[in-house]
């Protein structure tokens, strides 16, 4: 049998869950062993004794605060060992049928599971699976920080998916956007740009970035504090990933409209060296491996806990003409945990984490090209051979790459004053880095590309710094919680940024693109009707600052019945500048064309003299001002944006646990996201026009849910179903009718979502677990009226007028979602471990991804099959074996769109990954 790590980690990182443990046994066995166990803390004590007893115990955190042990030396049957621990203590001994252990200071509160207890296990199972040893096939729970404590999931009242490192593993979820298969209601929107990816749960999520303002609907924390980074390198050495639905604000240090996706990290345990290794080698020469070591330093004071991993594998697009690979993958993170109590009552985890990305990107695929737009008399040859290629080839203008390195380093210390009060500081320091070449026509011609940084530099340099204070009270009736949250966010260094575009026929500002035929290509050398402009930013600023308090109450007027009201107000700045200009060599072509007579050598001067170097944003002002644009780099104004808004989030619930297996709950929150602006509509048309400022989003709900554990005959269930609905007022989508080549940010007016989740898992015996999920989320606009936008010359821009988009369905919300997931055991002797075979079916219903009808418009259905063969504990030792397969089916789908066919005249998307298998290898010590 495996362990659960979630337990074995929370065993001393004092992670907490329920249990449930009736009458006392006998505390005596006829075996004996030697047993040498310290003097010292309790919970040190305990653990040694599960340690050395190779038994399950659960245990207060509240109990044995504070409480010392005599140990114990010598030979003794494993209940005269705890017996001994517990002298004088205090504690009692409690054993139910099942023979789980527990001990606590009143009896009747392990009845009802309403506080939450440690977990000191060596050897335990799964939280999925339910053979551990003997007859037990009980359902076991993953401990959540929802509410900012250590509790089982089935007994807090939110909608939560949770997995444990092992179900990580086994579902084979390495980023966010393998995360969405099997969780209720969440889809990871992507980029042309694959890594770029953005949280959406319920249909809220989304973010319009540092300076712009738009807060995100749904925030990643990362040990409680929130992160950015949502790529590859973060889901490996965890206690837990839990994926809160509805907003959250009252209790988390970011407010949030959609919800949280929260990473807890294994952290360091006292008084045990431990660790594993775990590597995999599959298809497309995938080489992958991650490992975590457990030093303890000092005695009940001290430990470290090292983790790394690495991922490496080639690409599943290949360019035609190049040969380079895309949608490669080639990263490697690290990260460094120091527990540290120096007393019983102070405990301060510390935390640096490193992840460098260095991967080819692209890949994207091009759909369709609308006729009559600038670009379709060139883009329609390359349409058809990409046709001909199938979604595995294709052929792009850019080496498109994606480079990362984001570090974060942060400090978690809690003090427990007394025992209903303990104060906790939470600070954080991160910096992120970025730049990425992304080919956004996917062709060969340079038509809309973006090339990076400048060399050296980066599009994304910002440096980010938390910091958040909050004190809970706890008398067991009454709980509150308050604090206050503190985020600043800035650019370190200029962001750069270099772009390609068509030169037009009159220079940037006039004229349409020049369309050079055949014998023209061939005298000039270029490859392509197309002549290449380069736009050059070579200095750019973001800030924003979220400052915010809140408080949250919890009142129970039984010890079964709890009221739950909490408030928050948060404040938000935002704003940043940016200077662009056009690059002089790409006009020197122009001496060229005159050499050959194509045009006059006066034409060529002019174009030459108006454009190299000529200031972008004050040509575009000049010219929407009916004047001649004079300014060239370096004697470019800088243009600024700024703005800043506040809203309110409040929640009120009502929770009953109508017995030790079923909890019920009902809970409205309100939810508000950051206004915004859009600089682009700010340059052309002034900060009065309607659609220069966004307003703050807010979001109101209602939720009912049901968490109940089952036992039908020899059988166990379980069963969550939550039910829902969402209202939004000026909801922030993007409008998909560019100013200039930029997509603006937006409000809708109106809109809802109606929805209901459920998930189940279902353990007949010990060699059988089924498991379930399903997310229903109708979700469209009651009253949505877009702005007109005039014609703007100087932008390129036609005339846009308002639509009425009423009854249109949000973007990237899929109706439907299920995942079935089921393990088979195979019966070999307990002696040669635990083999397995599970396979896990994953499908979604279609979803939009335009609001505006166009070609593929829509993502259709699809499913996906994983299948896994497992051998856990081979021959008895602490080694698991697995053969894996991913998407076995080799089921073609999409997982981004880039819907610019109305706009730009042509769209694409990235497939996702194919059929992959592998072998996998995991030693643990």
């Amino acid at each position: 049998m495996f362990r659960t790590q979630a337990l074995l980690l929370a065993a001393a990182s004092t992670v907490a869950f329920a249990a449930s443990a009736s009458a006392q046994a006998e505390i005596h066995s006829a075996q004996t062993q030697t047993y040498t166990i310290e003097a010292g803390a309790m919970q040190s004590a305990l653990d040694a004794w599960a340690r050395q007893s190779k038994r399950h115990i659960v245990y207060r955190i509240e109990d044995v605060r504070g409480l010392r042990s005599p140990g114990v030396k010598g030979r003794y049957s494993e209940f005269e060992a705890l017996s001994a621990i517990l002298a004088g203590s205090g504690l009692a001994l409690h054993r139910d049928p099942s023979g789980a252990v527990a001990v606590s200071r009143d009896t009747a509160a392990t009845g009802n599971g309403g506080t939450a207890l440690a977990a000191s296990a060596p050897q335990v199972t799964p939280a999925t699976d339910p053979s551990a040893d003997g007859d037990s096939s009980e359902i076991q729970d993953i401990i959540v920080t929802a509410r900012r404590t250590q509790e089982r999931a089935q007994k807090v009242p939110v909608a939560i998916t949770a997995f444990t490192q092992d179900t990580i593993r086994e579902k084979g979820i390495n980023t966010a956007t393998d995360l969405q298969n099997f969780t209720p209601s969440l889809t990871v929107l992507g980029d042309v740009a694959r890594n770029q990816e953005t949280f959406t749960i319920r249909g809220m999520g989304g973010t319009g970035g540092v300076g712009t303002g738009s807060g995100p609907g749904v925030v990643a924390y990362f040990a409680e504090v929130p992160s950015s980074v949502s790529g590859p390198g973060n889901f490996y050495d965890l206690a837990s990933l839990q994926v809160l639905k509805g907003p959250q604000g009252t209790l988390f240090g970011r407010n949030t409209t959609g919800g949280a996706v929260l990473l807890e990290p294994a952290r360091p345990k006292m008084n045990t060296v431990e660790g594993y290794v775990d590597g995999i080698i599959g298809s497309l020469a995938r080489k992958s491996g991650q490992a975590a070591l457990n030093i303890p330093v000092v005695d009940d004071r001290l430990a470290i806990r090292v983790a790394g991993q690495f991922d490496k594998r080639d690409g599943y697009v290949t360019d035609a003409i190049t040969g380079r690979d895309y949608l490669n993958r080639n990263n490697y993170s690290l990260r460094v945990g120091v527990q540290f109590n120096p007393t019983d009552t102070i405990s301060s985890y510390t935390a640096a984490s490193y992840i460098h990305v260095d991967e080819h990107g692209g890949g994207s695929i091009l759909l369709s090209v609308r006729p009559g737009s600038p670009y379709a008399s060139v883009l329609a040859p390359y349409l058809a051979q990409q046709q001909a290629w199938g979604v595995r080839k294709t052929a792009l203008s850019t080496p498109t790459f994606e480079k990362a390195r984001n570090f974060l380093v942060l400090n978690n210390t809690e003090w427990r004053a007394t025992d209903t009060l303990t104060i906790k500081n939470i600070v954080s320091y991160g910096r992120s880095q970025s730049t990425s070449a992304t080919d956004r026509d996917s062709t060969p011609l340079p038509i809309a590309d973006l090339l990076g940084a400048f060399p050296g530099g980066w599009n994304n340099n910002l440096r980010t710094i938390t910091e958040e204070l909050q004190v809970r009270y706890d008398n067991g009736t009454f709980r509150v919680q308050a604090g206050g949250f503190y985020l600043d966010q800035k650019s370190i260094g200029a962001l750069t940024f270099l772009t390609r575009n068509p030169l037009q026929a009159g220079g940037i500002l006039g004229g349409g693109p020049i369309i050079l035929p055949p014998i023209a290509q061939t005298l000039l050398g270029v490859n392509g009707p197309l002549l290449p402009a380069l736009g050059v930013q070579p200095d750019a600023s973001v800030k924003g600052r979220s400052k915010a308090v809140y408080a949250q109450a919890q009142y129970k007027f039984t010890p079964t019945l709890t009221a739950t009201a909490g408030f928050r107000w948060t404040w938000d700045t935002f704003g940043g500048d940016i200077t662009s200009y056009q690059d002089a060599s790409s006009y020197q072509v122009f001496n060229q064309l005159a050499a050959l007579g194509l045009v006059t050598p006066a034409q060529a001067a002019q174009v030459i003299g108006l454009n190299a170097n000529l200031c972008t944003y004050d040509a575009f002002k000049a010219v929407a001002a009916g004047g001649f644009p004079t300014l060239h780099y370096p004697n470019c104004t800088k243009p600024t944006f700024n703005g800043k808004s506040d809203g309110p989030t409040w929640q009120i619930g009502l929770d009953w646990q109508a017995d030790p297996d079923t909890l019920l709950y009902a809970v409205s929150r309100r939810g508000y996201k950051s206004g915004a602006n859009n600089p682009i509509v700010t340059l052309f048309l002034g900060d009065s026009y309607p659609l220069a400022a966004v307003k703050p989003e807010k979001v109101t709900d209602a939720e009912i849910g049901i968490k109940r554990d089952w036992r039908l005959g020899g059988m166990k269930a379980r069963t969550n179903v939550s039910a829902f609905y969402t209202w939004f007022n000026d909801i922030q989508v993007i409008q998909r009718a560019a100013i200039a080549g930029s997509d603006i940010l937006a409000n809708a007016q109106k809109a809802r979502v109606v929805g209901l989740e459920f998930e189940g898992l279902l353990v007949p015996n010990k060699w059988l677990t089924l498991g379930a999920t399903y997310s229903y989320n109708d979700a469209k606009f009651l009253t949505y009226t877009t702005i007109p936008i005039p014609a703007i010359p100087s932008a390129l821009t036609a005339a846009q007028p308002a639509r009425d988009l009423k009854g249109v369905p949000f973007s990237f919300v899929p109706r439907h979602k299920f995942s079935l997931d089921g393990r088979i055991g195979l019966p070999i002797p307990a002696s040669e471990g635990d083999m397995g075979l599970r396979a896990t079916w994953s499908w979604q219903s279609s979803q939009r991804v335009a609001p505006d009808a166009q070609p593929f418009d829509t993502i259709p259905a699809y499913g996906l099959l994983n299948l896994r063969f497992e051998w856990n504990n081979m021959r008895g030792a602490p080694l698991d074996f697995a053969v894996y397969g991913t998407n076995v089916l080799n089921k073609e789908y999409r997982i981004t769109a880039n819907t610019g066919y109305n706009n730009s005249g042509f769209n694409n998307s990235i497939y996702g990954e194919p059929a992959q298998y592998g072998v996998e290898l995991r030693y643990r010590f």
